[in-house]
């Protein structure tokens, strides 16, 4: 299976500040040594720079066109065991790959592709892009007892149970600086200097190696694509128990009890991808604790 998107929102920086290396120089009759620096941002913007008296009114301005492409292509493998002696079961896998654009239609905010004149380098696996994903889920019903107290005790009673396990979530390793001096350090990347990003996977403390990665030379660009760091694959077990008994004609009590990470198992959130963070590579949070809830219906 497979489709194609155009016509994605896309966001581009249009104000944003030029790099202009070496030092002294002069702008507006002003000297600056260095050139550039976080100190004269906004005198280096495009719109202060084309008209010094106006342009100095405008900070961040960007513009939203639908020039972003993407494209999905995957396979998705079922296998279904139909219901014998009360047990159903059945499985699926999808192997699949998302590639588009990292930037969101966000109006007037911070962000955009990091190059203003080059979108397609910031194109790369989808931020919702999972290669790997496994499901299996099985249902099984206690069967009609002849005994009058086992009938009235456990017949009727379906339990169901779901199995689900994928890889992770891509990240982008972001710098948390202003590196390329343009004024705006939300979609700066750092380069990554080894092969292996990874520290010890198993490790919450060290899932990234922050020798991997190293900060750009001032006023460059990242040679990192975005979204090309996989995250912890999470997996989590479902369980239901339910039952509907019959209290006279027309009138019945439903119950149903859900438990979510039955386990209640360690279910890892992503790393901190900032790299100037304390916290950079370490595994802060988790997802989804152990969850459950029980309904009662009374139907008439």
């Amino acid at each position: 299976m497979g489709s194609n998107t155009v016509h994605l929102w896309m966001q581009q920086l249009r104000n944003n500040a030029v790099y202009f290396p070496g030092g002294p120089c002069t702008i507006n009759g002003v000297v600056y040594n260095p050139c550039s620096s976080t100190t004269n941002t906004n005198q280096r913007r495009r719109l202060f720079l084309q008209n010094p008296l106006e342009g100095s009114f405008y900070g961040l301005v960007n513009s939203n066109t639908d020039s972003g492409t993407a494209n999905y292509n995957g396979v998705l493998l079922s296998l279904q065991r139909r219901a014998t002696r009360g047990v159903d079961a059945g499985a699926n896998y999808t192997w699949s790959h998302c590639i588009g654009p990292d930037t969101t239609f966000s109006f007037n905010t911070g962000g955009g592709y990091l190059d203003p004149l080059n979108r397609r380098f910031d194109k790369g696996n989808c931020p919702a892009d999972r290669r790997h994903v496994f499901n299996l889920t099985a249902t099984a019903e206690t069967p009609n007892f002849a005994n009058s107290a086992m009938h009235v005790l456990a017949t009727g009673w379906r339990v169901s149970g779901i199995l689900k396990a994928s890889t992770g979530r891509f990240l982008t390793i972001y710098t948390g600086l202003d590196r390329a001096l343009t004024g705006d350090a939300t979609v700066q990347r750092v380069n990554q200097v080894l092969g292996d990003p990874y520290g010890d996977r198993s490790s919450l403390t060290r899932f990234l190696s922050a020798a991997a990665f190293a900060q750009p030379d001032l006023g460059k660009i990242s040679n990192m694509s975005p979204n090309n760091i996989a995250g912890p694959g999470p997996w989590q077990f479902d369980m239901a128990v339910s039952r509907t008994f019959q209290v006279r004609e027309g009138q019945r009590v439903e119950f149903r009890g859900e438990a979510f990470n039955v386990t209640n198992s360690l279910i890892r959130d992503n790393p901190t991808t900032t790299l100037n963070s304390n916290t950079f590579g370490q595994i802060t949070s988790s997802l989804n604790a152990r969850i459950m809830q029980f309904v009662l219906k009374y139907v008439f």
